[in-house]
């Protein structure tokens, strides 16, 4: 990391600071209110699935393995032999089972000044019957195990103010000071235009109620935001904020879906981008029923990018992998994960090789010039050496990210379904984005990816009886990732799952569909959502709100995935992850 992104993310704090002296030693007297709820969130699995990205749900666990390394005969130890993964299954019925605390703190100081804090606790007991004792929060980003800025954690428990800022208002002028969301775009699923900030996938993943937009999910960060209006038509925004990397779902744990047997070395990758600043830029402007915007953003990627590393290991020190029960057992096992993880088994096996050729070399290992004397040599090593642990290094380029938007409200007769529609599409282009390699080469993929969406969106009354019903069409392109940002080339399969290798797709398309009825009273309302990939998979999310009263809501959605198989669909990833969620809150 270079002294400039040092000096920048450090005077952006200071800013931060001055501002809020400012007003705490100018405030005479400030209007405060207090509010907030306490939440119980428990997931109840509706299968015996288990995750089979950890270690108790691996898919090899208790099976008896082939390795097969007679190709080599007449290397010492060649040949024919078996072996077993011995760590067991889980037997959990909750994937969750949390209680969150949230309280809100709002001030008025003056006409010019307000505030806004948040605090929130949450607390997951160990109620998933892991292997060891998982790490369900702490995170080797942040100094002290914080995956956020503003966090304290330990192992079940984690507390943050996801918000904590000065709103100064002035006219056309609008800045916001401190730790902050910052929300762009308006895509259920997706997140095109919804640039600035990554995502804490430790709670629930991706996996909460679909019209909360990643609320819970999105990672504030310290950072200046403003806005001014020119007219009453042109508005001009701009921000700068402190970087902050999406937070991954620790291994072992409910939520977990980078296999359990890589070690991810996230800190040499932090420190380089850690004071970083990002900064990014918005114009809006309105011309009678069509809205248009545009973006510029510059930032670091806060999903990172993966490749092979040194594993710093006593006897394999030099190549990244390192002897460990937890590791892989077999080929047969490598290949099968390699496919899950959407990498190439057998060019990711000639790159740990050939880029780490002085160690490698002293184990006798070559680069193989075809998958069956690869796996062959994956065998060997297996028998001679133990299961072995893959290392892997987590970095955050650089990417400028530039987007286009536009609104437009369809005028009909009072009586016409089209009447009020919303029509909104949105597109960016990424220039030269880098993308983790599906052979974990530390020379990553560099490509140009575009992205875009089609959204109709509709208020529309079916009944008199009934509230306006609200539905949700959408389409989502994207070039060259998946909507987890995996490339593309990784996806597919070539023959078995147990040995094919990717065949890699041209882009990816997906479909999302939402519904949402209030009942007459209000007090219930159904939600619908569905997610389907055109290559054969889907996410359908029923769900229930009730509310008797303004201090008690309980919800109930249900994630139900389906997937063909093919490693070719994003919800092949979560394809274990089939579970009904209950909130029950009360509010105060």
């Amino acid at each position: 990391m270079s002294r400039t992104d040092i000096g920048i993310g450090r005077g952006l704090l200071a800013g931060v600071a001055f501002a809020a002296m400012t007003v705490v030693t100018g405030a005479q007297a400030a209007d405060y209110n207090v509010q907030g709820f306490i939440r119980q969130e428990p997931a109840i699995k509706l299968t015996d699935e288990e995750n089979p990205y950890n270690q108790q749900g691996n898919i090899y666990n208790g099976v008896t393995v082939t390795q097969d390394s007679s190709l080599l005969i007449p290397a010492p130890g060649a040949g024919v032999s078996t072996t077993t993964r011995p760590i067991g299954g889980a037997d959990n019925t909750f994937n969750l089972m949390a209680t969150r605390l949230e309280v809100d703190f709002q001030a008025n100081f003056n006409s010019n000044w307000n505030g806004f804090a948040r605090f929130r606790g949450y607390f997951q007991p160990d109620i998933f019957d892991s292997h060891g004792d998982p790490e369900f929060f702490e995170t080797d980003l942040w100094s002290g195990g914080r995956g956020t800025f503003l966090e304290a954690n330990g192992r079940n428990y984690m507390v943050d103010l996801p918000a904590l800022y000065l709103d100064y208002s002035d006219g056309p002028l609008w800045l916001r000071f401190g730790n902050q969301q910052i929300a762009w775009g308006e895509s259920l699923f997706f997140r095109v235009l919804d640039v600035p900030n990554g995502l804490d996938l430790r709670r629930h993943l991706l996996l909460d109620l679909v019209a909360e937009e990643f609320a819970d999910e999105r990672v504030a960060a310290p950072g200046i935001r403003g806005s001014y209006r020119v007219n009453n038509d042109i508005e001009i925004e701009g921000f700068t904020q402190l970087f902050s990397p999406s937070v991954l779902a620790n291994p072992d744990t409910p939520y977990n879906v980078i296999p359990s047997q890589f070690t991810i070395h996230q800190q040499e990758g932090f420190d380089d981008a850690e004071w970083s600043a990002n900064v990014g830029g918005r114009l809006q402007a309105q011309f009678g029923d069509l809205a248009l915007q545009a973006i510029a953003v510059n930032r670091r990627n806060p999903d990172g990018v993966f490749h092979w590393t040194d594993s710093g290991d006593p006897v394999l020190g030099g190549t990244p992998f390192s002897m460990s029960s937890t590791g892989v057992y077999s080929a047969q096992e490598w290949f099968t994960y390699a496919g899950m993880a959407r990498l190439n088994g057998f060019t990711g096996f000639n790159t740990a090789i050939r880029e780490f050729q002085p160690a490698t070399g002293g184990l006798g290992a070559f680069e193989a010039p075809n998958q069956t004397l690869a796996a062959a040599e994956l065998d060997y090593f297996f028998q001679a050496l133990g299961p072995l642990r893959g290392h892997i290094a987590r970095v955050y380029p650089r990417e400028n990210i530039f987007g286009v938007g536009a609104n437009y409200v369809v005028g009909a007769g009072p009586d016409s379904f089209f009447d009020q529609l919303v029509i909104r599409s949105e597109f960016t282009w990424t220039p030269d984005k880098v993308f983790t390699s599906p052979d974990l080469s530390q020379s990553h993929i560099e490509e140009d990816e575009y992205v875009a969406s089609l959204v109709f969106e509709k208020y529309h009354r079916f009944s008199q009886e009934f509230p306006a019903t609200f539905m949700v069409l959408q389409y989502l392109f994207k070039s060259e990732s998946d909507m987890f940002g995996r490339h593309l080339d990784g996806m597919g399969a070539t023959g078995a799952r147990t040995s094919g290798l990717p065949s890699g797709e041209d882009s990816f398309n997906a479909i999302a569909f939402a519904v949402q009825q209030p009942f007459p009273n209000l007090i219930w309302r159904a939600d619908f959502s569905v997610l389907y990939d055109l290559n054969g998979g889907a996410l359908i999310q029923p769900g229930l709100k009730w509310k008797p009263n303004e201090a008690w809501t309980a919800e109930a959605f249900a994630n139900i995935t389906m997937s063909d198989g093919g490693n070719d669909d994003i919800i092949d990833t979560i394809d274990w992850a089939d579970e009904l969620t209950f909130r029950i809150t009360y509010q105060f």
